[in-house]
């Protein structure tokens, strides 16, 4: 088997910036996030905040692995309302074996660079890119 070491992507300050106006400000519904030349991490894509999870489902590519984030509102049995912050590795059975393996070995380093969130899912099959599913994991 292959030990998947983590390596060290090169993830731009533009990068972060992105990102953080993500997390702090709520200027983005999701952002989708491409490593470039097997080093650099870019982002690809975002999501204006009233963008539904389709829109980001249908902005991830059905043969390309990719790193992104998405902002889910939840509303709890008892009415509360909260946001939760997603993290996914995107990494489709038809994505070609070395890019899904860079994505693998470098999402611990991206995911130290950009600080917690509520939950991690890997989806390798567009088909699960499902909203009610991924929703009822954090319904108490």
């Amino acid at each position: 088997t292959w030990g998947l070491a983590m390596f060290s992507l090169d993830v731009p300050d533009e990068t972060l910036d992105v990102y953080k106006h993500f997390k702090m400000k709520g200027a983005y519904k999701w952002v989708i996030f491409k490593i470039e030349s097997k080093e650099k991490v870019t982002v690809e894509s975002t999501g204006e905040p009233t963008s539904t999870f389709a829109e980001f489902a249908e902005k991830l590519p059905k043969d390309e692995a990719r790193f992104a984030v998405y902002d889910m509102k939840v509303e709890q049995k008892d009415g509360c309302k909260m946001h939760k912050l997603i993290f996914f590795l995107y990494a489709p059975d038809s994505a070609d074996s070395k890019d899904k393996f860079v994505y693998a070995s470098g999402k611990s380093g991206f995911k130290s660079k950009i600080g917690s969130v509520h939950k991690e899912l890997q989806i390798n099959n567009h088909a699960d890119l499902d909203e009610e599913t991924i929703m009822k994991q954090f319904i108490d």
